[in-house]
């Protein structure tokens, strides 16, 4: 089983959308789980809705995780700062970083960036990866934002996710691929295509 976490210390960049939508591209073919670390998390209200998407109630054993029977468990995390994330990042195998191309939205990254960092020197394999979220029409990485990022040593992936009414409607939908948005669905595929090929799968 792979263990994808979905973390970034600011609330607001769709951290639960893009969970939500990640576990249902892979569902599409593989046995999936979504584990919300979030007590008041938002998954856990359309838990039933989920389709082809088994939900998982988190009991804070994080060392339980590894004996559920799945082929990829996504896990969502708190919009706010918590001691929780090493912990969790201990566990993964990928961590996305989701960011809006926004100057203070790229400079909240650091702190999480860090903890990635520490993590890695326990655990080497742990990949990442930051993504563009909820990207606006013709709104391009400009220099200040891309320089923001290099000077955390912030790993980019080429996918990036526009702002799309959508993956707004997503959550009553259990995901985008029950919808007519095509592109949308292009950009999903295309997140988790490049997740599984950092991950060499």
């Amino acid at each position: 089983m792979k263990i994808i976490t979905v973390a970034h210390q600011k609330g607001g960049v769709g951290k639960t959308t893009l969970a939500l939508n990640l576990a249902a591209c892979f569902a599409q073919g593989l046995k999936v789980g979504i584990l919300d670390t979030d007590v008041q998390g938002s998954l856990s209200g359309i838990k039933d809705d989920l389709d082809g998407i088994t939900f998982v109630s988190f009991d804070g054993q994080l060392s339980r995780l590894a004996e559920q029977p799945f082929d990829i468990l996504i896990i969502d995390t708190p919009p706010y700062l918590t001691n929780q994330l090493p912990d969790l990042f201990a566990v993964s195998d990928f961590v996305l970083v989701p960011s809006k191309v926004g100057f203070f939205d790229v400079m909240a990254i650091k702190a999480t960036i860090e903890f990635l960092k520490q993590a890695q020197q326990k655990r080497p394999q742990l990949k990442y990866g930051v993504v563009l979220n909820m990207v606006k029409p013709r709104t391009g990485l400009n220099k200040s934002v891309q320089d923001i990022l290099n000077s955390y040593g912030a790993i980019l992936l080429t996918t990036t996710v526009a702002d799309r009414v959508s993956y707004t409607r997503s959550a009553i939908t259990s995901g985008i691929f029950t919808s007519e948005d095509e592109k949308a669905k292009e950009e999903i595929t295309g997140l988790a295509d490049e997740i599984l090929t950092v991950l060499g799968l």
